[in-house]
């Protein structure tokens, strides 16, 4: 195995079981979750908010430790949490022990990804570290798709479906301690001692609001987009499942990030994505009862949201070239903090102005997030000398 995927293989199994499956999977199985613990649209959405309080909490801590305790032993954390989380929602009796569990699971998200950037920073060359970086990140896509055929398959059995996803983390968490590298120096030289004031830079201000946008915009959608087609536009579990798979899929497409910033940079792409997961959201709430706008809209949502994600990790390590995990920890916390806030809001939403006007809301807001620009280059890089 080449010295680049000894490292990327593991930090992309251990993405998609704690993005793809322990945080993201609630979305799809929320019907059956809310059959059986009786859940309102309000309740779910705080319930789903609590995962990405967890990662908030989390990704704050593996931020700051992961460099001192090292890549293995913070990596091999996350994917514990991942597997006792998940095995908490499936034995969870009742709403707010299943909250506390969805909260333990989405903590895991948190602590995996700032080791990951570490670890590339370690052992991978920088000309190859946004390429390795990208394709770790689009692991989320690949525990969507695993996600979506399982709740198909389970016609309702969600308890027995998350006990197997948290033997697959298990496994997982296993693969990552015998992966990663422990401890070590960076390609580059030592970095400075770590600071709070490290996050003042200039160049953070507007990917902080770029990231907290795009996250508060796309937390409808996770939550609540199998619950619309089936609810409201009235279309079969199948189609659901279905057009979950279709988010996992095409957010593979998220890989390139890396290869099309470097190409028309970070606003251009930024842009674009941002007008394609706008146009994602309003299109499911205007027309959940259309198989062919659900499967469209599941196409574009998942494709622009893991090329946004890949975007703004990209952005952040420029802006913290000395600070990989906090380049990466940085946005992906302002993305959860967006989540963790809109989750609730767009319960509270549907509950009283509708699907339809409260996906057009969020739809609005990720157009507003296409306001944040980064500065050039040539200062993202300075910035951080």
């Amino acid at each position: 195995m080449s010295p680049n995927l000894r490292y990327v293989l593991p930090g992309f199994a251990l993405i998609a079981v704690t993005y793809g499956l322990a945080r993201f999977a609630y979305g799809v199985f929320l019907p059956a979750i809310r059959e059986d613990v009786a859940l309102s649209p309000s309740l779910s959405g705080l319930i789903g908010g609590g995962s990405y309080a967890g990662y908030c909490l989390a990704i704050v801590a593996s931020a700051l430790v992961a460099e001192r305790l090292g890549p293995r032993a913070t990596a091999a954390l996350a994917g514990l949490v991942a597997a006792i989380g998940m095995a908490a929602i499936a034995l969870a009796p009742s709403p707010w022990l299943l909250a506390a569990a969805v909260l333990l699971a989405g903590m895991s998200t948190g602590l995996a990804s700032p080791p990951l950037a570490e670890a590339v920073a370690m052992r991978i060359a920088p000309e190859g570290q946004g390429r390795a970086n990208t394709i770790i990140n689009s692991g989320t896509s690949a525990g969507v798709v695993l996600s979506g055929p399982v709740a198909l398959a389970a016609t309702g059995a969600w308890r027995e479906a998350y006990l197997v996803f948290a033997v697959l983390a298990a496994g997982v968490t296993v693969w990552v301690w015998m992966a990663l590298p422990m401890r070590g120096g960076r390609r580059d030289g030592a970095a400075p001692d770590l600071s709070w004031s490290v996050l003042g830079r200039p160049a953070a201000r507007p990917l902080v609001l770029a990231a907290f946008g795009m996250g508060a915009a796309s937390a409808a959608y996770w939550t609540f987009a199998g619950e619309i087609v089936r609810e409201v536009g009235g279309l079969s579990p199948s189609v659901a499942n279905t057009a979950w798979v279709v988010v996992g899929v095409s957010g593979f497409a998220g890989a390139a990030a890396g290869d099309l910033v470097r190409r028309f940079g970070i606003s251009a792409v930024n842009r674009t994505a941002l007008a394609l997961l706008g146009t994602a959201i309003v299109s499911l709430g205007a027309l959940p009862g259309h198989v062919a706008s659900a499967y469209g809209a599941a196409g574009l949502f998942g494709a622009a949201y893991i090329m946004l994600t890949g975007v703004y990790l990209v952005w952040g390590v420029r802006v913290f070239s000395d600070r990989p995990a906090i380049g990466l920890g940085l946005p992906f916390l302002m993305v959860a903090i967006g989540q963790a806030v809109g989750a609730p809001i767009a319960g509270g939403l549907i509950g009283t102005i509708g699907y339809a006007m409260a996906f057009a809301a969020f739809a609005a807001v990720a157009l507003l997030a296409m306001l944040a620009t980064p500065p050039a280059v040539a200062n993202l890089r300075a910035c951080s000398a």
